[in-house]
């Protein structure tokens, strides 16, 4: 039978052996000069990269080979054999890290760990091409085109100009600073952007992307991480699933389609289209007109230089100060429009409709709600099962309602504008004020009709059915009810 306490014994020897360890470290430097427009291709791996620049055509290298073992000597052994290998060619130098193969030891560890760590200056003018994995990568000051790619390490790239091309994965890139275009690819890692002079494009996910002084034009593909737009221009196009898109200062026309996160968008001097679902949407100050399309969302916004689409579902929509029309669908959420220079279109239903200080005409058409507009040019309304309240209409009054009362105040002064309202089980209340002229017809059941105003009746009349006018009966009130008294009244004197 084995020992138990040989086997403990052992295992312990085994792990102190394997956390004894020696540190050995060795530079490798050279200096080279290169010719004008040869790129430089540094391919590397397990290690960070730090590249500066300067105006002269030399490249300096300096490597800092590190490795950590159970003894010295086997340390240096192994940090002896690590290649930093350098190739001129006519289009580009190559530097390259060789690693020596290292097989497995005793119950398969080897006990060797290493790394090489470059600290590179390079001429600003020269392209340069990066290809890391396992660490960091920083480029500062580079003048032409870039194409640096690593993963497991941060990317960080300052004060250039050109076309730069980034790409990481699993570590976060930061672009500060390019006189040119910028096109970032990566996953599962944070990316930063300012200070872009060309446009930006950013495929991400599972991460935060912000993008800060853009000049030109914003591409950005995310998922499952926030997105954040600021102070930017051009054309925008934000793709965003499972967080929140935020867009504040932008000169340009701005597109936003999100899934699962709120949308807020402020101050876009264009067009603004924004579209989201299960998540708040939020704007103000658009410059030539909005879109918006979402589903259980909140949507409320105000300062709109241009025409107001909206659609939208389980959901309440409340929109202010538009200076174009507003079209609104919406279902089983509330819609408040207020100070429309221009007409206003609603359709809903389950939910209330309030409108207010419209310039052109008010058209609703609710099912299961409740109407009321205020200081409006005409009204057209057509809803169920709730009331319709119109009080300073200054044209046409068009209701088709059931089961709900109608109250409609006309502030009409001159020309005809004809009032014409329908509804049941409720009673009909209709405000006039000034010297009004109107053929009236009014009939209803199991109600009567009451009218504030002397009445020229032609034909018979009844309590419950009436034809005749008011004035010199210029323009046509027609008054339809069942079960529900019909009152026509005076607002000057109520």
């Amino acid at each position: 039978m084995t020992n138990p306490t040989k086997f403990i014994l052992l295992a312990t020897l085994l792990a102190v052996s394997a956390f004894a360890r020696e540190d050995y470290t060795r530079n490798f430097d050279k200096t080279f000069t290169l010719r004008p427009g040869q790129t430089v291709l540094v391919e590397h791996k397990l290690g960070e990269i730090v590249i500066h620049t300067h105006p002269q055509l030399d490249l300096t290298i300096h490597a800092e080979i590190h490795v950590s073992a159970s003894d010295r000597s086997r340390a240096e052994q192994f940090a002896g054999q690590i290649e930093i290998l350098t190739e001129p060619f006519a289009s580009e130098f190559s530097i390259r890290t060789r690693y020596p193969e290292n097989h497995g030891s005793f119950l398969g560890f080897n006990n060797i760990s290493y790394s090489v760590r470059y600290e590179i200056t390079m001429p600003e003018s020269a392209p340069l091409e990066v290809r890391n994995s396992f660490g960091a990568v920083s480029v500062t000051g580079l003048k032409a085109n870039g194409n640096i790619r690593t993963s497991h390490g941060n990317l960080t790239f300052r004060d250039g100009k050109g076309v730069q091309r980034l790409e990481d994965s699993f570590a976060g890139v930061e672009l500060l600073g390019n006189a040119g275009d910028a096109v970032i690819d990566n996953t599962n890692g944070n990316v930063k952007v300012a200070d872009v002079a060309g446009a930006l494009t950013v495929r991400d996910r599972f991460a935060s992307v912000s993008a800060e002084r853009i000049a030109k034009d914003v591409t950005i593909t995310n998922t499952n991480g926030t997105v954040d737009v600021t102070d930017s221009g051009g054309t925008g196009i934000v793709k965003n699933s499972f967080g929140n898109v935020t867009v504040h200062n932008f000169r340009g026309d701005m597109t936003v389609h999100n899934g699962n996160g709120k949308v807020e968008a402020l101050n876009v001097t264009g067009m603004a289209e924004l579209n989201t679902s299960f998540g708040e949407v939020r704007f103000s100050d658009i410059g030539r007109g909005l879109s918006v399309r979402a589903n259980n969302s909140r949507i409320e916004g105000s300062k709109i230089k241009g025409p107001v689409k909206i659609e939208n579902s389980f959901g309440g929509v409340s929109v202010t100060d538009v200076d174009g029309g507003a079209h609104i669908q919406s279902a089983n959420g509330a819609v408040t429009v207020t100070g429309i220079h221009g007409e206003a279109n609603v359709k809903t239903s389950f939910a209330s409709v309030e409108a207010s200080e419209i310039a052109g005409a008010v058209t609703v058409v609710n099912n299961n709600g409740s109407v009321r507009a205020t200081n409006v040019r005409s009204a057209n309304v057509k809803t169920s099962f709730a009331g319709v309240d119109l009080q300073q209409v200054a044209g046409a009054i068009d209701v088709d309602n059931q089961n709900g009362a109608v109250d409609a105040g006309s502030k009409a002064q001159s020309g005809c504008q004809p009032i014409m309202i329908h509804t049941s089980f409720s009673p009909i209340r209709v405000h006039l004020s000034g010297n009004p002229s109107y053929r009236v017809t009014a009939s209803t059941s199991f109600g009567k009709i009451h009218s504030d105003f002397p009445l020229t009746v032609s034909g018979s009349m009844s309590s419950d059915s009436l034809s005749g006018t008011i004035g010199d009966g210029r323009c046509e009130m027609r008054l339809t009810d069942n079960n529900g008294a019909i009152e026509i009244l005076n607002s000057s004197s109520h």
